[in-house]
């Protein structure tokens, strides 16, 4: 089997049936942090500035094929390829349609997508605040309104991320409202800079504490995180609310969205919601998902997505099994899809992730 229970495998046999009728929606929440410009912290992008383009590039590519603001397509520093590009050779052979919500992008998407009341680009948390406190309030509450109009009973709402930085502010999240979180977090490198992180958080967290916010989710979104995470919990509260099914996609990052879902609204017995993530994140042993979603809802059922690019045609691929990328873009939450709703075999999937690198390398002439 391709997918794999990691927590609560009773439960999430229970509610299986339910998330797996519900017609899947990939909606991917896109937003920069000037945290993701701190050299070291993040390597999703050729150099730290161009991480704050990543986000905008990532959806437009996702939904388009191609990137349409820069001609540049999201890689690391040594060219391995973003998640989107798994996710979109997953979604396209799925035929999974994806909406994007821009709730801080430094770049603006040009393409069709919804524009966030109170978007905002995070601010750089060692320096200064990410948020405005009202700002996290009204991208939370806007968040709520837009799961909420687009969710309900029949729709399995597959709820990701593009936020480079995004574990060290998600780290934030965790720390200010309690979360024994220091060296759990995930990177997207094989070198996770733990350090480096908790000296951001630290600082950030100084600040928090001096002002009070300090186990306020709010307050803490607003001076330890970012746009994303904020808002997100917003989406998932929201559909949550009109019985809909809610998937987390991704890792540590949607524990740090777990968190703020669990102080704000609290996860219910009855609700339909399941974390996604892969292989790559569960297995990282420099980061601990696992541990994380115990401390912060232990009912919560966890699958994982068994990707394995060891035989992939492709260098670029054949990374992600040496510790680069792990997540991001809905790569788990568009597998759980593409296999729990759609029936795809783990070959299928493979080879439309292949067939996507193909078609990518051909067209640019690199990776």
């Amino acid at each position: 089997m391709a997918l794999r229970s990691l927590l609560n495998p009773d439960r999430y046999t229970e509610i299986s049936p339910r998330l797996a009728s519900g017609e899947p929606l990939l909606l991917v929440t896109i937003g920069s942090t000037r945290t993701s410009t701190v050299p070291g912290v993040s390597i999703a992008g050729a150099t730290p500035e161009l991480t704050l383009a990543t986000p905008c590039l990532d959806v437009e590519y996702l939904v388009t094929g191609k990137p349409v603001s820069m001609d540049i397509l999201p890689v690391t520093p040594t060219g391995i390829p973003t998640p989107a590009l798994v996710t979109r050779g997953v979604v396209e052979a799925a035929s999974i349609p994806v909406v994007v919500a821009d709730a801080g992008s430094h770049l603006t998407p040009a393409i069709p997508h919804i524009s966030m009341p109170g978007r905002t680009v995070g601010g750089r948390i060692d320096e200064e605040p990410a948020l405005p406190v009202d700002r996290a309030r009204e991208l939370y509450e806007s968040g709520y309104t837009l799961g909420k109009t687009i969710s309900g009973p029949g729709l399995t709402l597959v709820l990701a991320e593009s936020i480079p930085g995004g574990t060290t502010t998600a780290l934030g999240i965790l720390v200010g409202l309690g979360y024994d979180a220091y060296g759990k977090v995930s990177s997207a490198g094989p070198e996770n800079p733990h350090d480096l992180k908790r000296s951001i958080v630290e600082r950030a967290q100084e600040r928090c504490r001096a002002k009070g916010l300090c186990g306020d989710p709010l307050g803490v979104a607003g001076e330890m995180g970012d746009p994303v995470h904020v808002t997100i919990a917003g989406i998932a509260s929201g559909a949550l609310d009109r019985g809909g099914a809610v998937v987390l996609s991704g890792g540590t990052q949607m524990a740090a969205v777990l968190a703020l879902l669990e102080r704000l609204r609290g996860v219910k017995t009855g609700d339909l919601l399941l974390m996604a993530t892969t292989r790559w994140l569960v297995e990282d042993p420099s980061s601990d998902y696992k541990g994380l979603v115990e401390m912060i809802s232990p009912d919560v059922p966890v699958v994982y997505y068994d990707y394995n690019f060891q035989g992939a045609p492709y260098e670029g691929l054949k990374a992600y099994e040496k510790g680069f990328v792990k997540e991001g873009v809905g790569i788990g939450g568009s597998a759980y899809a593409a296999t729990a709703i759609r029936g795809l075999t783990r070959e299928a999937v493979h080879n439309a992730v292949y067939r996507e690198y193909e078609r990518v390398a051909g067209e640019a002439g690199v990776l």
